[in-house]
């Protein structure tokens, strides 16, 4: 099939209340959708929108705060690993009748085990934190604003805007007298 058939036969599908050229622009859309399908274009923000499970995480962590929704995902987490494992289990007893087993015993030494792994994860990211004493406390920072308010009074720069600055030509001679002392 060559283009000059595919034009033809894209004409034969327009119909005749169309002028010449939008019946032939449109028919060769309808024959390129034929041969290819395309989607149209949508931003992230429409997909986006369009996302349920996305709308959900949202609406949770709005309502609930981060520090709840993150202990809420680290309980589902855990639940789906403890009920992975005890599928596990349940398939080894039934594979192995014979072999004494505690499911529920050993489900729950799993389930401390996830525990204190996940206290040893939130202790460690707690200590890789900067320490409080560490931080600048606000009489540090109290301190630095008045330091640099004085530092400003000192120069009287800071009061004139920059371009009051530039355009007076006295400002200029003081800024020059300033810094030659």
């Amino acid at each position: 099939m060559n283009v000059t058939s595919v034009g033809n036969a894209a004409l034969s599908y327009a119909p005749e209340s169309l002028t010449s050229e939008s019946a032939e622009s449109l028919s060769y859309a309808d024959v390129i959708a034929q041969f290819y399908q395309a989607q149209t274009y949508k931003s992230r923000d429409e997909i986006n929108d369009e996302d349920a499970e996305l709308a959900k995480f949202r609406e949770d962590l709005t309502t609930k705060g981060s520090a709840l929704f993150l202990k809420e995902l680290n309980e589902e987490k855990i639940e789906a690993l403890i009920e992975e494992y005890r599928q596990k289990l349940m398939k080894l007893k039934e594979e192995n009748p014979d072999t004494p087993m505690d499911i529920n015993q050993m489900v729950s030494d799993f389930r401390k085990q996830l525990l204190e792994e996940l206290m040893k994860a939130e202790k460690a990211e707690q200590e890789s934190r900067p320490l409080q004493a560490d931080a600048m406390m606000s009489a540090d920072v109290l301190e630095n604003v008045k330091t640099n308010q004085d530092q400003d009074k000192k120069s009287a720069l800071a009061e004139i805007g920059f371009l009051e600055q530039m355009l007076n030509p006295a400002h200029s001679e003081a800024k020059k007298q300033e810094i030659l002392n």
